[in-house]
């Protein structure tokens, strides 16, 4: 019954303390959705709780075991990289300037923070480095870009292939950041739509889709090893 008693009174502190939060529609007020301010709150609220002096028939309603129990840290979501780690940009240029529209598809990852290698891929697997290529549906170019799409980033001129890969590539970090880097799902979101993967709850099964999302998984391990492979100190050297 006391342990009732004390759980529905830590409750309804909680409620009351979080309800008084102010609404951060002024930047000098902390915004509580923010890292570290729901924590501050309750420390503040608890603290008060647990400091309340002892005196003949009170009851405290928060014990510092239950503070430890709020406080305790949680597990954080697990992050994924969508640059892998190994070798320097330097080794990934020169590597992209032997194929098709290299030095601009290193440009485009660069700036917006996609593995050169997974662009490579992706290029050979939409268009075949073919500039000009479009497709039934109307996508354009290298990435094989939708006008829709190429509109949300203030872009016209999908055929050219400077503005088609920062376009595709952007569209695809985004796509990335959206499902956690992992890119699978991201690839199968950029073949059959975002909406697509949120219905079926991971790749569509599309057998179009599940073929490109292959595809690019198969053609950027390999790009991968290549260059690994041309990363390694030769015999005699």
């Amino acid at each position: 019954m006391k342990q009732r008693l004390r759980f529905s009174l830590f409750s309804t502190l909680l409620f009351v303390g979080f309800s008084l939060l102010p609404v951060p529609s002024d930047p000098a007020i902390p915004d509580p959705q923010q890292p570290g301010s729901q924590k501050r709150a309750l420390e503040d609220l608890a603290r008060w709780a647990v400091g309340v002096p002892s005196r003949q028939g009170h009851v405290p309603v928060v014990t510092h075991r239950d503070l430890r129990a709020a406080l305790a840290a949680k597990p954080q979501p697990q992050r994924h990289t969508l640059l892998p780690e190994g070798l320097a940009p330097e080794a990934r240029r020169k590597f992209l300037s032997d194929l098709p529209f290299g030095s601009a598809m290193a440009v485009a990852a660069e700036r917006h923070d996609v593995d050169g290698l997974l662009l490579a891929a992706v290029v050979e697997a939409e268009s075949r480095f073919v500039p000009n290529a479009v497709s039934p549906r109307g996508a354009v170019g290298l990435m094989q870009v939708q006008p829709a799409t190429g509109a949300m980033y203030g872009a016209r001129n999908l055929s050219d292939p400077h503005v088609n890969l920062d376009v595709g590539s952007r569209y695809l970090r985004q796509l990335l950041r959206d499902y956690g880097g992992n890119l699978e799902l991201a690839l199968a979101a950029y073949n059959a739509g975002p909406a697509a993967v949120e219905r079926y709850g991971g790749v569509p099964p599309f057998r179009e889709t599940r073929e490109y999302v292959k595809k690019v998984m198969r053609l950027y391990e390999r790009h991968q090893r290549s260059l690994g492979d041309s990363a390694l100190p030769r015999a005699g050297v």
